[in-house]
């Protein structure tokens, strides 16, 4: 098994996606942030009018039916207002980090997002579930933290990253981190660096969070590839024994530390 792999066997291709914008007295403009924010994806965005619902709420359908739905100002506020500055710079730490129910629940969904200046917010879905796995290893405070940044350097030179990846390091967590580059800036950090330089960990993004063995708790993993540092090919999936399955493998292919 490889990432590649973990990739195709997590997308749930055989079924089709949706979101409704529901009821909405948006501007035109916001509604259509939404929709450019999955244009060249295959979940599909219309906006309806449905005498029996809320209104301004967001519906996610699979196969027609509903899944999750959030408040359109939860899913703007999260992902359509912001850029990600505001995770590299610390402005929302992940103690703030409330990812909505449509959002999540898209697990399953194969992505291919470019960031810039390829593209503008296909990247923003990938980055705040990664922040959503964060927050829920910090929440739990033990099991396993696997993160892969393609260069450790990314870690400190972002010191909103670093603030987070240092707070994870002081709670129970099993905490790894994936890169090339020179591991001493995490010397005073219990954290284990793996810096295998191949191409899996040069071209690799993925958040991976396994709970103990002996808890109920809700695992995720999120696994994406590139070819260019441009485009990403990714998905996640909201499940304990597939991330368990993902930790595995990176400690039996790149665990030495």
């Amino acid at each position: 098994m490889t990432l590649r792999e973990f990739i195709d066997e997590f997308a749930d291709d055989g079924h089709t996606a949706s979101l409704s914008i529901v009821n909405s007295d948006q501007p035109p403009m916001v509604a259509q942030m939404l929709e450019s924010l999955f244009d060249e994806q295959s979940v599909s965005v219309s906006e309806v009018s449905r005498v029996l619902s809320d209104s301004n709420v967001v519906q996610l359908r699979r196969d027609g039916s509903v899944v999750a739905e959030s408040a359109f100002s939860d899913v703007r506020d999260s992902i359509l207002a912001v850029n990600s500055d505001i995770y590299i710079t610390g402005t929302r730490p992940l103690s703030e980090v409330e990812t909505p129910e449509v959002v999540r629940n898209l697990e399953g969904t194969r992505f291919r997002v470019r960031g810039y200046p390829a593209g503008t917010k296909g990247k923003l879905l990938l980055i705040e579930i990664s922040r959503y796995i964060e927050a829920m290893a910090l929440q739990h405070g033990a099991g396993e933290l696997h993160t892969g940044f393609q260069r450790l350097s990314r870690i400190t030179d972002e010191r909103g990253t670093a603030r987070a990846y240092e707070q994870l390091s002081q709670t129970d967590l099993d905490l790894h981190v994936y890169g090339i580059g020179d591991p001493r800036p995490f010397d005073t950090w219990s954290v284990a660096v793996h810096n295998d330089d191949v191409p899996e960990i040069r071209n690799g993004w993925f958040v991976v969070f396994a709970p103990p063995p002996d808890s109920e708790a809700e695992g995720a993993a999120l696994v994406a590839i590139t070819e260019d540092d441009e485009e990403w090919d990714g998905v996640w999936v909201l499940d304990a024994d597939a991330a368990r399955q993902v930790a595995s493998y990176l400690c039996d292919e790149h665990g030495a530390a």
